[in-house]
């Protein structure tokens, strides 16, 4: 008799196989979540590694591109201190760490490198020393000395401040050497000077020529009253007389050197630039050497060579000081305290092709070949400081030129200087 399966048992056979298949999608769904899910942290480890390399290059690049420019700013800061016109010094408690190659042309050296290690008070003036290390306001331009190498003095126009390098607090200090531009402006003072004195001497010859013309003309009619009163007078009386008159007349000599003299100097100061004319070369030049005379009679004698020379048009102010300019400087060129008869200023005219010539030699010192193709440029001299500005041929090469003309110089040093000046008649 067949039995028929319990019902729990066919109903685990129904239930069995379903609860198998649920269970293997379950499996494979949670199997399928982890492999999703594993590939997705395997991807986002990978995302996240690539992101952050990519991070790290763009900061390496970043940090590459900050340093080349730090390498560019510095190459180009060091180019511009070692090619600076100014002097820079970096020092720090008086010592010398760093200076460019213009601090050592400044000092007289060849290399930075031999200042550098050295104390600054070497080449300052000891009290001046504070204006560079002391705590005065910075970045206020000082005028401070310098010390050559030399041993002449440099006058430097400084700026002075704190900054850090190598991580302390140095002091730098850019100076800017003004030697030549004070100088310049000392002369220029000085030209300005000569120029309100020789105003003043105009007004002066002006307001003395009145007064002096009527006392000779007082002097004269003295002496001709006296002249005739002796006639008639006795022999004593007539001795007596004859010694005023002597006197009358030094007298009448030394006013009418006087008013040579206010003429002269009026002349000379007359504002006749642009009116010409035709001029006496001879005439001028007597006047020229009457101005001079002072400063020729105690170092030469003055010799006149003159030619037949026809007027030309020219400024007869202008001539007077183009020629005053070369006979002063021909007698300062002469030493005084020497034999006044063994040195000689020789004025020698000549008519040339077209126009005239006027030579002024002197027997003086002379002039050194390195110093001649500098005689005419504003501000030279080789004269002491007060004997002279420095302009007197520079004018004299502009009068020359604004007349047509041409200067040349011949010189030796120990056996004086020639001074030739071209003209034409036609002047300007």
């Amino acid at each position: 008799m067949r039995t028929s399966p319990p019902r729990s048992d066919w109903l685990w056979s129904f239930l069995l196989p379903l609860l198998l298949l649920g269970v293997s999608a379950v499996v494979r769904s949670t199997a399928l979540l982890v492999f999703v899910g594993g590939v997705g942290l395997i991807f986002q480890f990978l995302r996240g590694r690539r992101l952050r390399r990519r991070a790290f290059e763009e900061i390496a690049e970043q940090i590459g591109r900050n340093r080349e420019r730090l390498e560019e700013n510095e190459e180009r800061f060091q180019t511009l201190i070692e090619r600076s016109p100014d002097a820079i010094f970096i020092h720090w408690n008086g010592q010398v760490v760093f200076t460019n190659a213009a601090a050592a042309a400044l000092l007289g050296y060849e290399r930075a490198v031999e200042l550098q290690g050295r104390q600054i008070d070497a080449w300052v003036l000891p009290e001046e020393l504070s204006l560079l290390t002391g705590p005065e306001e910075e970045g206020v331009p000082r005028e401070i000395r310098w010390l050559h190498r030399s041993g002449r003095q440099v006058l430097g126009e400084v700026v002075t401040f704190t900054v850090i390098f190598e991580r302390q607090r140095v002091r730098v200090s850019i100076v800017r050497d003004i030697t030549e531009r004070k100088q310049m402006q000392d002369k220029l003072n000085s030209a300005d000077r000569m120029a309100s004195l020789g105003t003043m001497a105009a007004g002066v010859a002006h307001e003395i020529n009145n007064p002096l013309s009527f006392m000779l003309s007082n002097v004269r009619f003295v002496r001709d009253e006296l002249r005739e009163f002796a006639e008639v007078a006795d022999a004593r009386t007539q001795e007596r007389l004859r010694e005023v008159q002597e006197a009358l007349e030094e007298t009448l000599t030394g006013g009418d050197r006087v008013s040579d003299i206010v003429r002269d100097l009026r002349t000379f100061s007359r504002g006749d630039e642009g009116r010409g004319g035709p001029v006496d070369v001879h005439a001028v030049l007597d006047l020229c050497a009457n101005i001079a005379r002072n400063q020729l009679r105690h170092r030469a004698r003055l010799v006149k060579d003159y030619g037949e020379l026809p007027p030309i048009h020219a400024s007869e102010s202008r001539l007077a000081q183009l020629f005053l300019n070369l006979i002063v400087n021909a007698a300062q060129a002469i030493p005084e305290g020497e034999d006044v008869n063994a040195h000689e200023v020789r004025i020698t005219t000549r008519r040339a092709e077209g126009g005239i010539e006027v030579a002024i030699k002197d027997t003086g010192v002379g002039i050194a070949p390195e110093n001649r193709h500098r005689l005419f440029d504003p501000f030279f001299t080789t004269k002491p400081v007060g004997v002279g500005t420095g302009l007197g041929l520079s004018i004299v090469h502009g009068i020359v030129s604004g007349l047509g003309g041409h200067i040349s110089v011949e010189s030796e040093p120990g056996r004086g200087s020639t001074f030739r000046v071209f003209l034409p008649i036609g002047g300007e």
